[in-house]
């Protein structure tokens, strides 16, 4: 089962999402640290570049910008206002939308693929309606690029026990405690694809290169305190030993701390996407 995480402060679910951009960011859009996560990849393989492309929770739009640099045709959707103003300031010629993602104001069948990345998670009613909307909106045998946090083992074994314990503590201390996000696992988000008319085709770790090691630097300052004040070349990146093992145990285990599990999936008619799943069934190359 997906894993609820609580985090203290003033913050919502719509706020943690938009929070790398609004408190570290600020008004730069970090265009070249879209090379440095592990989807970066993916998305080079897998997108279409001569077809109409939607990101689906762009923040403020770095990966439209980078991609549209690259040749694709991209359009930005983000529901904060401010993101898109500063993504438009700093790259004018690409389509940056203000919208809900759960709402997106787009035909039916009428974009090549969808990237969702970091965003459906933050939703405490769960995935299913952002699903839903990508799957309306994708042509069939479109394609979808989703990443979600990775509920991965030293997160069930570990960190999660550790995490129940800070939270009920912070409750009993009286701060104030809000839903921030889901963490799931692989055959949970697969259920969610499939419900929603897509067929799983891969799936892969999500996290950024060595030094920053994005899911055990959250996991670690989940328990302790958020520090927005850390500049950019801090960011994700853990001090001193801790960073070296950190580091070591991404590369050489992925799976076990990664932050995210990416998904690529193809839009199917319903009728026939739980046969076509089972008949993919052991043919990813994935691990477990």
């Amino acid at each position: 089962m997906s894993y609820k995480v609580y985090l203290h402060g003033a913050l919502r679910a719509l706020e943690w999402s938009q929070a790398v951009w609004k408190f570290i960011e600020g008004r730069t859009v970090a265009v070249d640290e879209c090379e440095q996560e592990l989807v970066h990849r993916v998305l080079l393989e897998r997108l279409p570049k001569d077809g109409l492309i939607v990101d689906a929770g762009c923040g403020t739009g770095r990966l439209p910008i980078y991609f549209q640099r690259l040749g694709y045709r991209f359009v930005g959707l983000d529901i904060a206002h401010e993101a898109c103003v500063i993504g438009k300031q700093a790259a004018p010629q690409v389509a940056l939308v203000q919208a809900d993602v759960r709402h997106m104001p787009l035909r039916a069948q009428s974009v090549d693929a969808v990237v969702s990345l970091g965003v459906v998670e933050h939703d405490e009613a769960g995935p299913l309606a952002a699903l839903h909307e990508a799957r309306r909106i994708l042509k069939p045998q479109g394609l979808l690029v989703l990443a979600v946090p990775y509920n991965n083992l030293f997160r069930r074994v570990l960190v999660n026990r550790v995490h129940d314990y800070v939270t009920h503590r912070r409750r009993r201390a009286g701060k104030e405690l809000h839903f921030a996000e889901y963490r799931f696992n692989k055959p949970e988000m697969d259920r969610f694809l499939r419900h929603t008319g897509f067929q799983v085709l891969a799936t892969y770790p999500n996290d950024a290169l060595p030094p920053q090691t994005v899911g055990l630097w959250i996991d670690y300052t989940n328990l302790i305190e958020h520090d927005f004040a850390a500049g950019p070349g801090e960011l994700f990146r853990l001090p001193g030993r801790k960073g070296r093992v950190a580091s070591y145990l991404l590369r050489r285990w992925p799976w076990l701390v990664c932050a995210e599990v990416a998904f690529v999936a193809r839009a199917v008619p319903f009728d026939t996407t739980a046969e076509r799943t089972r008949s993919t069934q052991g043919k990813r190359g994935d691990t477990p």
